[in-house]
């Protein structure tokens, strides 16, 4: 993330302010040392709202939100004096007040798209496949030298002919529903902007 930060910012150096990160990736995955060698970086872990997020914020000449976990509006936007500069990881938030910030000249960007829908959608067939072929309790069978149980159980479960229901029918759920069709299933979605899919 290349901030276009005021190096002239009142105080010193520019105060760039992480919130949101819950899972640390920020923290984790992100080399911060080219940044902080110019601008003092806090992240916050916890989610902060009211009061928490103002005192936390207030000094930020830039504010990166990770995913769209902490609303932003005009009236928080209003108690930021100093904030030149807002970013979001991923391609979509719908809580900020992008008329407030460009009101008030704020730039706004986010990061580039990245894997994390086709991982999504990955992930969730992989877990349906697990549970409906057994995988956990053959995978078990065979670490104790077994290659069928004692007892008689039924036999694992065929996808092909069976029903998908998925709420929700936007990126992610529009990729899983493909692999559904592509499996032989009957898909059937309810989505608050319901679209036809193209198989």
């Amino acid at each position: 993330m290349n901030a276009p930060v005021n190096p002239a910012a009142p105080g010193g150096r520019p105060v760039i302010v992480v919130v949101g990160d819950a899972e640390q990736a920020l923290q984790r995955l992100v080399d911060w040392a080219p940044i902080q060698a110019r601008a003092d970086v806090a992240l916050h872990h916890q989610p902060l709202s009211g009061e928490a997020l103002v005192e936390a914020l207030k000094d930020a000449d830039a504010v990166v939100l990770v995913r769209d976990r902490t609303p932003f509006g005009a009236q928080l936007l209003a108690r930021l004096p100093r904030l030149r500069y807002l970013v979001f990881t991923g391609t979509r938030n719908t809580t900020l007040d992008l008329a407030a910030l460009a009101a008030r000249q704020i730039p706004v960007s986010h990061t580039e798209w990245g894997p994390s829908k086709d991982s999504t959608c990955e992930m969730t067939w992989a877990l349906i496949l697990a549970a409906t072929r057994q995988l956990e309790a053959q995978t078990a069978l065979l670490r104790q030298g077994q290659w069928r149980p004692d007892t008689a159980l039924p036999l694992a479960g065929v996808l092909h002919g069976q029903t998908l229901g998925l709420i929700g029918l936007g990126e992610i759920g529009g990729r899983v529903a493909r692999v559904g069709q592509a499996l032989g299933m009957q898909v059937i979605a309810w989505s608050p902007r319901l679209r036809q899919l193209n198989a």
